[in-house]
Order: structure tokens, then sequence, then C-alpha cells
């Protein structure tokens, strides 16, 4: 696996590093170590918007990746990590050898944020099954990670990351 920090990087400078590791987006293996600031969001999402292009992979999947992407990343910089941490992404995506394009995302928080959660914590929200109204999760942590992250993919999982945080995961087959 191919591993990047742009976390002291502009816009421009982290899309040429990441253009010049993944030139052609076929088979893409790469850890992303991003810092706390919603600006390194943007350069996430239109990564993961370019792996969709290169696979000729449009609208609908596209747009509801990047908001996946958007999704885990934010959460991970506002809730599981203080300011100045470094947080990573792994991406993984390609053609399998049925010809179907999958994609697999997971964010790793340092969990020094001021609403950081464990993933036993994340399992029994998730188990809980809560009501999916607007009102409810308007109210709790994870409300976007569950009420629309985890209808869109295939699977969701959470663990405990090695930066002693939490690490999300989800995965994604389009056939």
């Amino acid at each position: 696996m191919l591993q990047i920090d742009i976390s002291h990087q502009d816009y421009d400078t982290a899309i040429h590093q990441l253009h010049e590791v993944t030139p052609d987006f076929s088979n893409v293996d790469i850890e992303i170590e991003f810092g706390t600031d919603h600006s390194q969001s943007k350069i996430l999402r239109d990564f993961v918007g370019e792996i969709f292009d290169a696979h000729g992979i449009t609208a609908p999947w596209k747009g509801r990746f990047i908001l996946i992407t958007d999704e885990l990343v934010n959460n991970a910089i506002e809730h599981g990590s203080a300011q100045n941490d470094l947080d990573s992404c792994i991406v993984r995506a390609g053609k399998g050898t049925d010809g179907n394009f999958s994609i697999s995302l997971e964010v790793h928080d340092t969990g020094n944020g001021k609403d950081s959660e464990k993933a036993k914590d994340m399992i029994a929200i998730r188990n809980s099954h809560v009501p999916a109204t607007e009102a409810v999760y308007m109210e709790k942590r994870g409300r976007g990670l569950f009420y629309i992250t985890e209808k869109l993919v295939d699977t969701m999982e959470f663990s405990e990351s090695p930066r002693w945080g939490l690490a999300v995961k989800v995965e994604k087959k389009i056939v």
C-alpha cells in the first residue's frame, strides 16, 4: 500500500502528489494522512471523485461516494481528533476479476476529540435501532453516518484504530 502525507499541503500540491502516485487510478491502494482541517476534506472528496471518473462511474454513485467521503472525514475531524492531529484515510478501489468496480474507504481518527467514541460505542448506537427520524438523529452523534452512509454501502465496520481512536470502514461493489 502506498502512503502519502498531505497534512501540510495546499489543495493543488496535494492533488498533484496524489496524481503522481496513482497515475491511472486502475487499482488504487493508498493510505492518505491528513490534518484535522476541513480544507483537507475537499482534497479527499475530489480524489475519490476522480477515481470514479477514471472508471466511468457517474451519477448517482459518484455523488454518493463523495458525500460518504465527506461524512467520514468530517466526523474524524470534528469529533474524533483534536486540532493539529493527523488522521488517515485508506482508499482501495478498482475493478475485480468479475469486471465490477468496488471501493473501500477506511478513515482513522486519533480518539483525542471532544466527542470521540470507541468502536464498541458506535456499534451499540447502530444496534440500538433508533427510529430514523430527523428529530432523533439531530440530537445524536453519528446521524449522518447512520442516516446516510449505512443505507448506501454494502458494509460498514467499526474498529479500534492503531492511532488510538476509531476506524470506520465502508465498502461498496457497483455492478
